[in-house]
């Protein structure tokens, strides 16, 4: 059973294991002063462009019931008559995101 989604960035590569519970993050970037710690090695970019180090990362995931902590929060907002963490408004942009990105894919979709 898997459960992944990978992101991929201009410089970045983002792997994300749902079941396992881990992230492995590769970047590609230029080389500084010093190398960085993360770097797994350097690649020579050809045609005078010089060297970038790639850097490994997996960050630690600490365990979390997402859904509990939701209802928790959103039940410390009401008691409390604080604003929640997530708006209103994030939830709205987040649906308008949406909607644009299903928009793209059904226009991608009509042209093929």
């Amino acid at each position: 059973n898997m459960r992944k989604s990978r992101f991929f960035q201009k410089d970045t590569y983002i792997a994300v294991d749902f079941l396992q519970k881990e992230v492995e993050v590769v970047r590609i970037q230029e080389i500084h002063a010093k190398k960085s710690p993360h770097a797994v090695f350097t690649v020579d970019m050809g045609a005078n462009k010089g060297s970038k180090q790639i850097l490994f990362n997996k960050p630690e995931v600490k365990p979390l019931n997402a859904i509990k902590a939701e209802m928790e929060s959103f039940h410390s907002a009401i008691i409390n008559n604080a604003v929640p963490p997530v708006t209103i408004n994030d939830g709205y942009s987040a649906l308008e995101v949406a909607y644009q990105i299903i928009g793209k894919i059904n226009q991608t979709a009509a042209n093929l």
